[in-house]
């Protein structure tokens, strides 16, 4: 769809906000409405004590935590019903003291919207929708014989029946957001029609502070590799078996790995491993390559940009699923950078004329290939990459047009 044009001054509104983790991809844009003074609030069923100025932070009450939906339900189409019907709870009890929203945001993979337009038919409700399960797409298709992305016939027709309760919240919604064009894309055609395409955004002033100051020919060369999981659906394990061979090749090279050592998009844990971090572990140190391989963790964001700036490499991977903030953290860095040649990730590379190496990151040995390619090549200025449509400010003006409201883009 067509942006609208960008709004002036408009009347304050009450705006509700709903995700299951507090604040999720609305943090950014909840503070832009309570910065220009909108009554903003946001119902969410957990926030491990995180604020966002100016907005009213509310929480789910009763039994609602993910351990105990995950006790309760065998599978995501479970927990998406229950959890539903305790939005539907909440959103109940704040009618009930008068206070009705002009304009509902919600999230609407979990169902936490579900039942706005039930119960408050005269709304805005703008449903943000980052995956639907098309069985035709690349998902699906892409690498049918990695078994730890847990593709099987089975796993397939219930990653479909998860479209469910996301068809009834988007069917209702009166606008549907996607962030990239290929997140669009695996709607139903039915469903595009009302959809515009906004990136979340990046702080792209924070993350350009600076300039990148490696050189390529420094002694002992830095790959990096930032993920917020160690997982199949990010390409760790693959990641992580092109080690060996490159640290032959690169005797000097220092190998350091940032993020936590969880599952969050899904894939199966390691045969015999806890972790695919332990899994990385056991498999590096048994072919003598664990000990120029550094584990940092999870890093704060200034240390976070100053490593990305400091990156001879910095590697990007995914699965043709929703590609991470990170890929454009690292553009915005001017890392060089060796990328999956995954249609979402080719969209914001060739949106940005970025100049990254493409690699086909369900072959290793290719994996390493490519990386090689980087570290071998002779220093050289590259064209910085297009990114200020990628900005925050430029998103949340695009966010104010399509909701019809002021938005400060100045947070």
């Amino acid at each position: 769809m067509n942006m609208p044009k960008m709004m002036t001054k408009t009347a304050r509104k009450k705006i509700l906000f709903l995700h299951p983790n507090f604040p999720g991809q609305f943090k950014h844009l909840s503070e832009a409405a309570g910065n220009v003074g909108h009554d903003t609030r946001f119902l969410c069923q957990t926030h491990y004590g995180r604020s966002v100025a100016h907005v009213q932070r509310l929480t789910l009450k009763g039994r609602c935590g993910h351990d105990h939906l995950n006790a309760q339900a065998r599978d995501q189409v479970q927990r998406t019903s229950k959890l539903a019907n305790q939005y539907r709870q909440g959103l109940t009890r704040l009618d009930q003291t008068g206070w009705r929203p002009d304009i509902v945001v919600s999230h609407s993979g979990w169902g936490c919207g579900l039942h706005v337009k039930e119960l408050w038919p005269e709304c805005q409700h703008i449903a943000y929708v980052e995956w639907w399960f098309d069985p035709q797409s690349e998902f699906f298709s892409y690498d049918q014989l990695n078994v730890d992305l847990n593709f099987s016939k089975n796993q397939t027709e219930k990653h479909w029946l998860r479209n469910q309760a996301l068809a009834l919240e988007l069917v209702s919604a009166d606008i549907i957001i996607a962030p990239t064009h290929w997140q669009a894309q695996q709607l139903p055609s039915i469903l595009r029609e009302r959809c515009f395409v906004i990136h979340d955004g990046i702080d792209l002033e924070q993350f350009r502070s600076g300039s990148q100051v490696t050189d390529h020919r420094e002694s002992q060369a830095i790959l990096t590799y930032g993920t917020r999981g160690m997982e199949p659906m990010r390409a760790f394990p693959q990641f992580i078996q092109s080690l060996p061979e490159l640290l032959q090749i690169h005797t000097n090279l220092r190998v350091e790995i940032a993020g936590t050592d969880e599952i969050h998009y899904g894939g199966r844990p390691p045969k015999d491993h806890q972790s695919w971090g332990d899994w990385a572990k056991y498999f590096l140190d048994r072919r003598n390559s664990s000990s120029k391989v550094k584990w940092l963790g999870s890093l704060p964001t200034k240390k976070y940009i100053n490593w990305l700036q400091h990156s001879s490499c910095h590697i990007y991977l995914t699965h043709p699923f929703v590609a991470s903030w990170s890929l454009l953290e690292g553009l915005a860095c001017d890392c060089p950078m060796v990328v999956s040649d995954v249609p979402p990730v080719r969209e914001i590379c060739q949106a940005s004329k970025a100049v990254v190496t493409l690699a086909d990151h369900r072959d290793p040995k290719a994996l390493t290939r490519a990386i090689d390619s980087v570290l071998k090549a002779p220093e050289q200025k590259r064209p910085k990459a297009v990114l200020e449509n990628y900005s925050r400010a430029v998103t949340l003006q695009q966010w104010g047009c399509v909701a019809g409201v002021e938005l400060s883009t100045n947070g």
